[in-house]
């Protein structure tokens, strides 16, 4: 199957599949650069936001799914709050981790033509 984009080019479902599970990995990262402190988390996240906003815009259907939203809320919080404890950014991630897995296999069961 199919998804349009907002330019009119369709992408198929098993690109969106691989672009989950990436967003897996991007997400997992956030939790080392916490729990080392490293300076340059905000940017990393804002840059990972800066990505999903843009993945929602140029591919409605995403952008529709509340669990996409989710994600965005979850990234939200965790940049308005940097001193939050690793304990709260690690089970943040893992949710994010969860919904990222849940939004894949939404993909991944839509058949590609």
């Amino acid at each position: 199957m199919m998804v349009n984009t907002v330019t009119g080019t369709p992408v198929t479902t098993n690109l969106l599949k691989n672009y989950f599970h990436n967003l897996v990995n991007q997400f997992f990262k956030i939790l080392p650069m916490r729990e080392n402190n490293e300076d340059s988390l905000i940017t990393y996240m804002q840059s990972l936001q800066t990505e999903l906003l843009g993945c929602k815009d140029f591919i409605p259907e995403v952008g529709e799914n509340p669990q996409y939203l989710t994600l965005l809320a979850i990234l939200q919080y965790l940049i308005d709050n940097p001193s939050c404890t690793v304990v709260i950014v690690k089970r943040e991630v893992f949710r994010a981790i969860s919904i990222c897995n849940k939004l894949k296999s939404v993909y991944a069961s839509t058949e590609v033509c």
